[in-house]
């Protein structure tokens, strides 16, 4: 059974994607994703994206529309991963998208000194990927004055990470968004 979100703004604002209706999904809520579009404005255009743990691809997707160069999205799940083929391919956006069905930490792993200048990181919550492996994304795949986007439950305090300055964050619902400028 799928669900439907709404891109937010930007050339394909107002358009909608699927996604899964599944319990042990959450999507980025839209007030969220508003929040994010906001405060990405000047950092998105022209940047070269990731989407890691990308779900449906709401927030690569979000880039894009909104002037990013391209996007790579990981997403492991065999159904996730159709849906977001379709949903590249309903919106005509293949050409800027690279999609790779693999798991969040082989794809970090293989692709050490590949510099993405926006990072999308929204991994599982009840998963511990935000010290170790979050550490080992930086080392890999960022630059100085990379912009991280981490989501966690609005539960959980901010993340402190001595690689990362805090700049901006939020939270809706169950959801917390921190925007995050690498400092290497």
């Amino acid at each position: 059974m799928s669900k439907s979100l709404r891109i937010i703004s930007g050339a394909l604002g107002s358009r909608r994607i699927k996604t899964l209706s599944n319990i042990n999904l959450k999507p980025t809520p839209e007030k969220l994703r508003e929040k994010l579009n906001a405060w990405l404005v000047k950092d998105v255009k022209g940047a070269n994206c990731l989407d890691l743990f990308c779900g449906s691809g709401s927030l690569g997707i979000e880039a894009i529309s909104n002037g990013a160069k391209s996007c790579t999205f990981v997403e492991q799940n065999p159904q996730l991963f159709q849906i977001l083929k379709d949903n590249i391919k309903a919106l005509g956006i293949e050409e800027q998208c690279n999609l790779m069905r693999t798991n969040a930490e082989t794809f970090v792993r293989r692709n050490k000194d590949k510099n993405f200048s926006l990072i999308f990181f929204d991994p599982p919550y009840s998963r511990d990927y935000y010290s170790k492996f979050l550490d080992r994304t930086i080392l890999n795949l960022t630059q100085k004055n990379t912009v991280i986007y981490i989501e966690q439950s609005a539960h959980d305090k901010v993340i402190e990470n001595r690689r990362l300055e805090m700049l901006k964050t939020s939270s809706t619902g169950n959801a917390k968004g921190t925007l995050f400028l690498v400092k290497l």
